[in-house]
């Protein structure tokens, strides 16, 4: 596969800074184990209402699942952004996934908000990778496993970033819940 890169601009002013940081105390290191069949995106919000955390950040560390589904970046075709997620590609056999960067936080209308880039192999036997869409995945039949540091304040919350447009994750300290 061959990519060449192409000079573009987000269509808002650009902001400063970019590197947004907040202090959380007393987060909790978690092993998650997600059972099969059961869907990883229903699994994560319970979790995180039972023991009211604000947010997390982490990873997914193994297991497979007969459910995916996941999208790739593409050229928009019109619109302001100059980038968009593409149609859905769903993959209904079983498939292994490798590994997953793992945020969840709040929404902007309060509800708990996911977000997952990960990297599996396919039925096809081929690397296939993404934004996969938690509330899509049904674990297979190897347990999902993730570490996640969870916040019982702080954590994130979702907004709209004014020079990409795309709705983003921003810290939210301790103070500002």
């Amino acid at each position: 596969m061959t990519s060449k890169t192409e000079a573009f601009r987000h269509p808002g002013a650009a902001a400063y800074p970019r590197v947004l940081a907040s202090v959380v105390r007393r987060p909790r290191e978690l092993r998650v184990e997600i059972p099969s069949g059961r869907n990883a995106g229903t699994v994560l919000r319970e979790l995180m209402q039972r023991h009211g955390f604000h947010g997390a950040s982490g990873r997914i560390c193994s297991g497979s699942a007969r459910a995916l589904q996941y999208h790739v970046v593409v050229k928009a075709a019109e619109g302001e952004r100059p980038y968009v997620y593409g149609n859905p590609t769903i993959e209904s056999g079983e498939v292994s996934l490798l590994h997953g960067a793992v945020t969840i936080g709040q929404g902007r209308g309060g509800s708990v908000a996911l977000h997952c880039h990960g990297a599996f192999v396919g039925g096809d036997g081929r690397l296939h990778g993404g934004h996969v869409v938690l509330d899509r995945l049904e674990v297979g039949s190897e347990a999902l496993v993730l570490r996640l540091c969870a916040f019982a304040r702080g954590g994130f919350t979702q907004y709209v970033d004014e020079e990409t447009r795309y709705t983003l994750f921003g810290p939210s300290g301790e103070d500002a819940v």
